[in-house]
């Protein structure tokens, strides 16, 4: 049974999240194994930065998807799906790290190419390189070293792509609360990653 009268012969991929998750809700595995295939990565990503590390990224990634495929019959589209997808991964991040009495670290769980890499013959500038390395690697730290409300809004603004607005729901703060954690999770990260250099 088709909720959209008259689309009966639309292909999955062409439907929008909201539309697959209420297919979902229905009963339609299909449906759902299309939101996973569309989000599964964002959402291993989004985890693995806010626990700081990829390994447990991609585990809260399956336990939020496998939370969401419970949770399908109480959906209502009242948000973008993105939306409610994230809230439940922001939830089970959050429980993790209290969990485990840490506020977060980042872990390189996939080894960094070696100098040699870097050296190739078509590499231009092997020590622009190694900096630009360098500063990512003092961005990260910086990152897992700021509080978590600063944190979590700084990677749903920035990582995620997400407006205020959608951030509100996830977190449920104001936008006005949303927009001052930015302003000053970034000033934050600035001093971290600058020495405390203005």
């Amino acid at each position: 049974m088709v909720p959209f009268p008259g689309d009966a012969r639309r292909r999955l991929d062409s439907r929008t999240d909201e539309e697959l998750m209420l297919l979902a809700a229905g009963g339609s595995e299909e449906a759902f194994e299309q939101l996973v295939r569309r989000h599964h990565a964002r959402l291993a990503r989004y985890c693995g930065k806010s626990v700081g590390s990829a390994a447990e990224g991609d585990e809260l990634a399956q336990e939020t998807l496998v939370r969401l495929w419970e949770a399908r019959r109480d959906y209502q589209p009242r948000a973008p799906f993105v939306v409610f997808m994230l809230t439940f991964a922001r939830n089970l991040c959050r429980k993790r790290l209290r969990d485990s009495g840490r506020r977060g670290r980042w872990q390189e769980e996939a080894p960094q190419a070696g100098l040699e890499s870097v050296a190739s013959p078509a590499s231009a500038d092997v020590v622009d390189q190694l900096l630009a390395r360098e500063q990512e690697r003092r961005v990260r730290e910086a990152m897992m070293a700021l509080p978590e409300k600063f944190r979590e809004v700084l990677l749903l603004r920035f990582d995620q792509g997400l407006d205020y607005a959608e951030i509100a729901r996830v977190v449920g703060r104001s936008e006005a609360t949303l927009r001052s954690r930015v302003f000053h999770g970034l000033k934050k990260l600035r001093a971290s990653v600058s020495g405390g250099r203005p």
